[in-house]
């Protein structure tokens, strides 16, 4: 089972594929067990030792509801975007065209794995201090 935690900025990760063959990315496809969210994460292959693909994940990626997810492996690659073809209007494109476009999956699932998200659902508390720290309170019991 893989885990990610969605509060860590960056966290190194590596997938057991079941070949030895180059690969550069991966696109990891997830869907939540609960919600059925899903999304997707682009994974670049930093490092391979025998069957493992070693990277990093950035915290940003990670999807935002903590729970129990289920992860499609497939090998990715970066498709630029074609111009008068993309639903984008001009205006909102705020990177260079040349780096604009989709990340999509090639070939054939290589992978299903389960994972557990954590670190995003964490409740934020407000603690109120004052100088005068000496209340009190009776309870009666009958």
């Amino acid at each position: 089972m893989l885990r990610l935690n969605k509060s860590n900025p960056a966290q190194t990760i590596a997938i057991h594929l079941d070949t030895t063959a180059s690969v550069d990315s991966l696109l990891l496809e997830y869907s939540q067990d609960y919600d059925l969210s899903s999304g997707q994460i682009d994974f670049d292959v930093n490092e391979t030792k025998g069957k493992y693909r070693i990277g990093i994940v950035s915290g940003s990626e990670v999807p935002a509801n903590s729970g129990q997810y289920t992860i499609d492996i497939y090998s990715g690659s970066f498709e630029p975007a074609i111009w008068g073809t993309t639903p984008n209007k001009w205006e909102t494109i705020t990177d260079v065209w040349s780096d604009f476009g989709t990340f999509q999956r090639v070939g054939g699932l290589l992978r299903s794995i389960r994972a557990y998200v954590s670190g995003s659902n964490d409740v934020a508390f407000t603690t109120y201090e004052s100088p005068n720290e000496m209340g009190a309170y009776t309870t009666y019991n009958d």
